[in-house]
């Protein structure tokens, strides 16, 4: 049951690349962003607070309100506008592909910042992984000419921010539940994120719209959002963050394979070498954690 409900997360967040390239058919960077946000939250809210009863409204008004306000932005606002910059220039499946490079930063942020060390595996594991994107961005950048630069920083960049997102979490999770800080933290970044919807959406208005475009953004925000927390977060209960790191070998597969089947993306060689390279990677450093 835990490796279904694994699978099932890493289908979930694999599926959310092809829904940015939906939604940027109709609302721009802004409004994907911020409308992900405001979906995710209100579910989020309806939720923990009144079904749940695992959050108490108080504590938005305590004095860690700065904290809850910090992840919002390092965890959700940052990324989702990053991403959606950036997948904007390229295909989906490579975007899912380049996101993969999360857990590598997390290995180098954390053998300086925690107590969670280098090993022999987790240095070979690391170095495949960065080896596997640098191919790719090669690839893609100077070969197919499939993209640019400056769309790989950012989706690559906002791999970074949702790392140190989760580092700020971890330093904030003895003191509140899970479920209070997503809800918070959720309803910090889509405050965040009104006021420049209002100030750069504004001229879209007449936009050709696609109701499809709609229909992925509300599941951009109550599915990957929203109930993929709450997956994670039962996944983490049950099994532990070793079993849920295993999620990261899994999402470039179903991201990749989402964008063929309903995008009809073309897949090119250095896209499935480097999707081989990253899962032996990956590989390599689950074998590193369990060691530890």
């Amino acid at each position: 049951q835990s490796y279904i409900m694994l699978i099932f997360l890493a289908a979930i967040w694999g599926s959310a690349f092809f829904n940015y390239k939906i939604v940027l058919k109709s609302f721009d960077i802004f409004t994907l962003a911020g409308g992900r946000l405001l979906f995710a939250s209100i579910f989020s809210i309806i939720v923990s607070v009144f079904f749940l009863h695992s959050v108490r409204i108080k504590y938005f008004f305590s004095k860690d309100f700065y904290l809850f306000f910090l992840i919002g932005l390092i965890n959700y606002v940052i990324p989702f506008i990053f991403i959606a910059i950036g997948i904007d220039k390229m295909s989906s499946g490579l975007a899912a592909l380049l996101m993969s490079v999360g857990p590598f930063y997390a290995i180098i942020l954390s053998h300086y910042l925690t107590d969670d060390k280098f090993n022999k595996l987790k240095f070979i594991g690391t170095c495949i992984g960065f080896f596997s994107v640098l191919i790719l961005v090669y690839d893609q950048i100077y070969i197919t000419e499939t993209t640019n630069l400056a769309s790989v920083l950012f989706v690559m960049g906002a791999s970074f921010f949702y790392i140190i997102g989760g580092l700020l979490i971890k330093k904030i999770v003895v003191r509140y539940n899970n479920q209070t800080i997503t809800c918070f933290s959720l309803i910090w970044a889509t405050l965040i994120l009104l006021p420049l919807i209002y100030y750069f959406s504004k001229n879209n208005l007449n936009q050709v719209f696609y109701i499809e475009s709609f229909y992925s953004l509300i599941y951009l925000g109550i599915v990957s959002t929203a109930i993929a927390f709450y997956i994670r977060a039962k996944i983490i209960l049950d099994n532990g963050l070793v079993f849920m790191s295993q999620v990261s070998l899994l999402i470039p597969i179903f991201g990749v394979f989402f964008s063929y089947v309903f995008l009809q993306e073309q897949l090119y060689p250095s896209m499935l070498i480097s999707l081989f390279l990253l899962i032996i990677g990956l590989s390599v450093l689950q074998k590193g954690y369990k060691k530890n």
